[in-house]
């Protein structure tokens, strides 16, 4: 008698060069059960909305020298930019305020014309080093679109 593995090798050889020879199909979702599918158990997921709003709007960024000037942000950027001007001259490090990408959204800030500044600070632990702490040079509102 044959295992399973031994069954699945005897309706199609195992091809070692590049995987599948099929595309495999989708698995559909029940009748009227639009926009859902089950994962294990009968517990259904719903899928995420095609329109999903992200966070952001237009800002007025009023630096210590130099006049104000508007930006648009949106996403993870505003969170960021948003994060350091309620952090205030205390700044914000990835350890006090948790995301994936400290870095990329200050480098992307950095790009608007929002100054940023980059201070290194010591910690110990089991893997001594610095991080990064970043703290906002201007003040910077909520503003309107117009």
């Amino acid at each position: 008698m044959l295992t399973p593995i031994c069954a699945i090798s005897k309706r199609r050889p195992f091809d070692m060069a590049g995987g599948q020879k099929k595309t495999p199909v989708r698995v559909q979702a029940l009748p009227g059960q639009d926009g859902r599918s089950a994962t294990a158990a009968g517990t259904t997921l719903l899928s995420p909305s095609k329109a999903r709003k992200k966070r952001g709007g237009v800002y007025i960024v009023t630096p210590r020298t130099g006049a104000p000037f508007k930006v648009q942000v949106k996403g993870r950027d505003a969170w960021a930019l948003e994060r350091l001007s309620c952090a205030g001259a205390n700044g914000c490090t990835p350890i006090t305020e948790p995301a994936p990408r400290w870095s990329a959204y200050v480098h992307r800030l950095r790009l608007l014309g929002i100054p940023i500044e980059t201070k290194y600070e010591p910690h110990g632990g089991e893997f001594t080093g610095t991080h990064a702490k970043y703290v906002l040079k201007a003040v910077v509102t909520k503003g309107d679109s117009s």
